[in-house]
């Protein structure tokens, strides 16, 4: 890091003689384990030079986007060059005059057919600056089994602020960088709860040593899970709150849950990783949906969510999914498959034909949690799957497939559930959340928005009316204020109507609307009314009339039934401690 205004890392990478190999092929990997999208790490490679051991010059031939042909003659050879890294990611890499954080996958090359061939990284960080990184560390530099490990080791370098502590044998590190208006002595605490649960969940942990790498930024950038490892890119300036707190302790705990599931319990196409092309899974669904789901549950365990506020977070949340226009038009495994190509690439009508395999997966793993407890008078859950998942795995480092997760969940049921699998994992049913909620000892109150507007009738009229349109919010860029469509939900009166994504809307009944107002001049109408909207389309000013109908959403209110007895407050006590 000689220059690190320049954002450009320096890397140089030695191979060492390989007998019988006249040339050898170097690789860029062109994703990130654990961020299914292919992001093309070579674009960011500057100045690359090939010579042999004594510095001359080696004969090389770039092949593809991503791999060169180096003519080493069977001798040791060296490629220098520099990475452009100026990407504030948990998925890349970074440098400024501050710190340095990498990806290996966004850094190093790797040689073709020797991945399993052993490694060093030697850092040269600028003076008063640490290194912190999940590798072992050699008087040589530090270690890695292959480049495998060296992929899945983020580094840290920089003048960060290090926490450490121990549970039994097993270290554990906080990396903390960037500024945070956080109680750190809290978050720390937060940590060493949520490592506690997990651990005691699966009867210990499946490493000796394990850091967290915390970027305080400017606002969230999510997390990356790693096998002894993983970054948290968080609000640095969120902890006004105890939202911020909660936030946190979710994103932590997602992660870290991840050292289990996904990083050992895994789809068998998930390891050993091809890292130059997609690797095609359907089981994100249960990798990051029951993950979603599961660190609400160690949150619970570890006392840092209360049942109260647990069952108030799902009632916020299951109107938004139920919603979804999506839910149940592709299969949560086919979305899983098609991650690659659609989740991170949405198309203008992604909102009506898919929904995230992390918010379905999540609702999927509740109503697994339930059925799950029914079956048992409400002594075993999803944690228990997982636990009996964990064990198997133990024996074997072969990965999994469905068919053990079927296995998995028949086992910890005592019957078959092949039902579930079919209707809601490979099928599109909607998933019945609310009744299956009911049967575990809750009061489920469902309402119509406006419902609950008892003390101002306007404002209760103004919520029934519903024309299916959502909008692209304003933005301080020029013509940022326009109502640009951004969906139209199937069926609905704007679809009836003919509108489409793309359109623009001047005026509703004849009155100029723009980004900030046009659902207020929607709201001016009741269901089964008649307004005039007038739109561009590309170039050409349409005027088309549309019949409101009633706003389909639904609230929801979960409590505790106090009346519940037998099966259902078993199912309750089992489920939430309760």
């Amino acid at each position: 890091m000689p220059t690190p205004a320049s954002h450009e890392f320096d890397v140089t990478m030695e191979v060492p003689a390989l007998p019988g190999q006249a040339a050898v092929e170097l690789v860029f990997a062109t994703w990130a384990p654990g961020s299914y999208m292919v992001r093309d790490f070579a674009r960011h490679i500057y100045d690359l030079t090939f010579t042999d051991g004594r510095g001359r010059p080696l004969l090389a031939q770039r092949l593809d986007k991503q791999r060169w042909r180096v003519e080493t003659g069977g001798r040791a050879m060296r490629a220098r060059y520099r990475v452009f890294a100026f990407e504030q990611s948990v998925r890349t890499s970074f440098l400024d005059d501050r710190h340095g954080f990498w990806n290996g996958t966004s850094l190093f090359f790797f040689v073709e057919g020797q991945l399993g061939r052993p490694c060093v990284v030697k850092v040269k960080a600028p003076p008063g600056w640490r290194v912190s990184t999940a590798l072992e560390k050699t008087a040589g530099g530090y270690h890695a089994d292959g480049f495998d490990a060296v992929a899945d080791a983020p580094f840290e370098v920089g003048t960060h602020d290090l926490y450490r502590w121990r549970v039994g044998k097993v270290a554990f590190e906080v990396a903390l960088y960037g500024r945070t208006n956080a109680d750190v002595p809290r978050l720390l605490r937060d940590l060493r709860k949520i490592v506690a649960a997990a651990g005691a969940l699966f009867s210990g942990f499946p490493f000796y040593r394990y850091l967290f790498i915390i970027h305080a930024l400017p606002n969230r950038g999510g997390g990356l899970e790693h096998a002894a490892s993983t970054t948290l890119d968080i609000a640095g300036m969120a902890f006004e709150d105890e939202a911020g707190y909660q936030s946190f302790a979710e994103l932590a705990a997602h992660e870290f849950f991840h050292a289990w599931n996904v990083k050992r319990i895994r789809d068998r196409v998930l390891g050993p990783f091809d890292y130059t092309q997609e690797n095609y899974t359907r089981l994100l669904w249960f990798h990051e949906g029951f993950t979603e789901y599961m660190e609400s549950i160690v949150l619970l365990r570890a006392g840092l969510l209360s049942v109260k506020k647990y069952l108030q977070d799902l009632a916020g949340e299951w109107p938004r999914y139920a919603s979804r226009p999506g839910r149940n038009v592709t299969p949560l495994s086919e979305l899983s498959f098609e991650a690659w190509i659609k989740q991170y690439r949405p198309a203008d009508n992604h909102t009506n034909r898919m929904v995230s395999y992390y918010e379905k997966g999540k609702w999927a793993a509740v109503v697994l949690e339930l059925l799950l407890r029914r079956a048992t008078a409400g002594r075993r859950g999803v944690e228990d799957l997982f636990v009996r998942l964990w064990r198997r795995q133990a024996k074997s480092a072969v990965g999994i497939t469905v068919q053990d997760i079927r296995a998995a969940a028949d086992a910890t049921a005592g019957r078959s559930l092949a039902f579930y699998f079919d209707r809601y994992i490979d099928g599109c049913d909607e998933l019945p959340v609310p009744a299956l909620l009911r049967q575990a000892g809750l009061v489920v109150d469902q309402s119509a928005p406006w419902q609950d507007e008892d003390d101002d009738g306007t404002r209760r009229r103004r919520l029934r009316p519903w024309s299916g349109l959502s909008f692209a919010p304003a933005t301080p860029i020029p013509g940022g204020d326009r109502a640009v469509v951004r969906n139209v939900v199937p069926n609905s009166p704007a679809d009836r109507a003919g509108l489409s994504f793309g359109d623009e809307i001047v005026a509703v009944d004849g009155y100029r609307v723009n980004a900030a107002t046009v659902m207020r001049r929607l709201a001016d109408g009741a269901p089964g009314q008649g307004v005039a909207i007038t739109f561009f389309r590309i170039e050409s000013l349409r005027t088309v009339d549309l019949v409101l109908g009633e706003n389909p959403e639904r609230r929801l209110g979960l409590s505790i039934d106090a009346k519940a007895t037998g099966i259902r407050r078993a199912i309750r006590r089992g489920w939430l401690g309760a």
